[in-house]
């Protein structure tokens, strides 16, 4: 059966199959959350742990963790998440959506896809329930080397329109081939989702966004805008 389950600011009464907990992306849109979400602006961990005890005892809702946080490695961080009540965890925000030159400047500051695994891996260890964000195929491969089998396959915003739709469903197909009893579920971004229908229809569920952004819950993400004017909607 396909599994549903949304993407929140707040924990809240989960309603779906699952809910992703991300109080460091309120306010934002999908694509601001994932191209800025990653950089030094602010305290996603912080923001997290500020929720403790409101987190249901619950390994079905997730909370977003900066796993690349310098500040907060794995020793510091996974006991403080317990704390909190916290019983699974993503890597939300990922730096797996960043590449390029900013990714390579964040890599020599040990801020890299590696050690976001690395503090998953961890936490897997430590007791937690745990998804993976992955961008795409080859990041995917490198989550079900570490041993983790749960994935949340996230479209890269740096990535044409057409690349996108077509990464993300070549992401799927290949976690099928490398492991088909791994469960793996895809974002569908506001405005676009229809797009993803393909790689939807091969993964076990999606993941929606629920986060209201500043300008309203008519605003129109400009990204996500010209994927419409494409036609890709």
């Amino acid at each position: 059966m396909s599994r549903r389950g949304l993407i929140v600011e707040r924990p809240q009464g989960r309603t779906g199959d699952f809910a992703v907990v991300c109080p460091h992306f309120a306010g934002l849109t999908a694509v601001e959350a994932m191209l800025a979400g990653a950089l030094p602006i602010g305290d996603a961990n912080g923001a997290t742990l500020a929720l403790a005890g409101r987190f249901a005892d619950d390994t079905e809702t997730y909370a977003a963790i900066l796993a690349a946080d310098p500040f907060r490695p794995p020793p510091l961080l996974l006991p403080a998440l317990r704390e909190a009540g916290v019983r699974a965890v993503i890597n939300l925000p990922s730096l797996a959506m960043i590449g390029g030159g900013l990714a390579a400047a964040l890599h020599h500051a040990g801020a890299d896809y590696a050690a976001e695994l690395v503090t998953l891996v961890q936490a897997k260890a430590h007791g937690f329930q745990v998804m993976a964000v992955a961008g795409d195929p080859g990041q995917a491969g490198r989550v079900l080397a570490s041993g983790l089998d749960q994935l949340l396959i996230c479209p890269r915003p740096e990535l044409t329109a057409d690349a996108c739709v077509t990464t993300v469903l070549d992401t799927v197909r290949a976690v099928r081939a490398a492991a088909p009893s791994a469960r793996v579920l895809v974002f569908r971004p506001p405005l676009v989702a229809a797009t993803f229908a393909p790689a939807v229809a091969l993964a076990d569920g999606v993941a929606d966004w629920a986060i209201v952004p500043r300008g309203g819950a008519g605003s129109v993400d400009p990204v996500q805008a010209e994927l419409v004017v494409e036609g890709l909607a």
